[in-house]
């Protein structure tokens, strides 16, 4: 398979042409979810190993404006602060990053601290179906946690997916926010999926308000 970096895209159908010969069809849009997509040294106001910090506070963020909570504050900026000294409680550092095993931790943590009853799990056996397309069909961004290639030791959010047809086979696109830029870019779920070399190793965050 070409190695081209499965993440990182910003033209879906150029992409497709590069890595599988043909500009591809654009078969399904899926629900595309709205939320904070600043970068990570926006939110922060450091360059730091801190995406699954920003992860969580985008995800409490979109709550908190999906859901009307006016107990959790509206300056992201803030959130992220409190987000962060929750982290630290579970060993967080600058130089390492989160450990993706307590982001499910730290997510509940936050929520119950302004009052929400919020049930977050970690996924580290996933399907496309069950733990992309049924959480955004459902407005639920993913936090996920990915160990290699193009988004190696990194953590974004998922925010959508679209489906798109090269030839007779059918490719996978999530819609993600990296924190590295801002703005949104996209996934090949194929090529993270399938390929050893690339990815595949990696897990899913998922959040339900109770």
């Amino acid at each position: 398979m070409n190695k081209i970096a499965y993440g990182g895209i910003t033209n879906v159908s150029k992409y497709l042409m590069e890595k599988y010969g043909e500009k591809g069809v654009l078969v399904k849009r899926g629900r595309q979810v709205v939320m904070n997509h600043q970068s990570m040294a926006t939110i922060s106001g450091r360059v730091t190993r801190n995406c699954s910090v920003v992860a969580v506070t985008r995800v409490v963020d979109y709550y908190r404006k999906r859901n009307g909570i006016e107990s959790i504050p509206s300056d992201i900026k803030e959130l992220y602060k409190f987000v962060e000294e929750v982290a630290e409680a579970y060993g967080y550092k600058d130089e390492r990053g989160t450990y993706p095993i307590f982001i499910a931790g730290i997510t509940r943590e936050v929520f119950k601290h302004y009052g929400v009853k919020a049930r977050c799990r970690g996924v580290y056996i996933w399907s496309f179906e069950k733990d992309v397309v049924k959480e955004i069909s459902n407005s639920r961004p993913v936090i996920m946690n990915i160990a290699r290639g193009y988004y190696k030791e990194h953590t974004i959010v998922v925010c959508g997916y679209s489906i798109w047809k090269v030839g007779d086979k059918l490719y996978p696109m999530l819609r993600v926010i990296d924190g590295w830029k801002s703005g949104y870019h996209y996934v090949d779920y194929e090529a993270f999926a399938k390929d050893i070399s690339q990815s595949i190793f990696g897990s899913f965050n998922t959040t339900h308000i109770v």
